[in-house]
């Protein structure tokens, strides 16, 4: 961490935070394949359908080539998937950074820095029609500069600018793929308060779920 500069948000970081986000979202598409590939009920998708060929095609060769086939395209899909959650967010509070948290009311917005480049953000936005909860949004860490304890002096920052504020809660919401992300918010004293199913056809599919951590602020 002696080199990494954790500072407000300017906007020359603009491009930078948004791609940091993008590539985020990305690298999060290996563990999640990895995940659907461990899971039941995948399995017997993809028995099913290894069956189903072999009884259109009678051949094994034609049939391990439809599950590829399948595959690939369940790839794609997922894919698409997360194209869909980064245009979102970018359409959304990081198309005008600024407006969404710098000028905002008890909102910020922070970048992680080193060597001139942006290799970490956060940000904070009051929650709507509460006096006691923020709401930490957007962490993200470059692949690159993971595990050296970037992500966790960043959710300091948020802790410390609620505090000082006079909040009393830290609120966060992350989904079951992002396993790094539990194991963060546990390890700095986060506790779970609730978890909602997701409940479109890729939530269903992964059992998927978005865990809603708080955080106590001790005054």
């Amino acid at each position: 961490m002696a080199d990494v500069l954790i500072r407000t948000y300017e906007s020359r970081d603009y491009d930078a935070v948004r791609a940091l986000f993008a590539r985020g979202m990305v690298d999060y598409l290996p563990s999640t394949c990895k995940y659907l590939l461990r899971l039941c009920r995948v399995h017997l998708i993809i028995l099913a359908s290894f069956i189903t060929f072999y009884l259109v095609f009678r051949s094994l060769f034609m049939s391990s080539l439809g599950v590829v086939a399948l595959l690939a395209g369940g790839r794609l899909l997922l894919i698409l998937v997360f194209q869909n959650v980064i245009n979102k967010a970018h359409k959304k509070d990081l198309q005008n950074i600024e407006e969404s948290y710098m000028l905002r009311q008890n909102a910020c917005f922070w970048v992680a820095e080193t060597n001139g480049q942006v290799v970490g953000m956060v940000g904070v936005q009051p929650v709507q029609g509460s006096c006691y909860d923020v709401v930490l949004r957007r962490l993200s860490v470059a692949k690159d500069h993971q595990h050296k304890g970037i992500a966790t002096t960043l959710c300091r920052h948020v802790v410390d600018f609620a505090r000082h504020r006079g909040y009393k809660h830290v609120t966060l919401n992350t989904s079951t793929i992002q396993h790094a992300a539990h194991k963060l918010y546990l390890n700095m004293g986060f506790r779970k308060t609730r978890s909602k199913k997701i409940s479109n056809f890729f939530g269903r599919l992964a059992k998927a779920s978005i865990t809603y951590y708080s955080y106590d602020i001790q005054t």
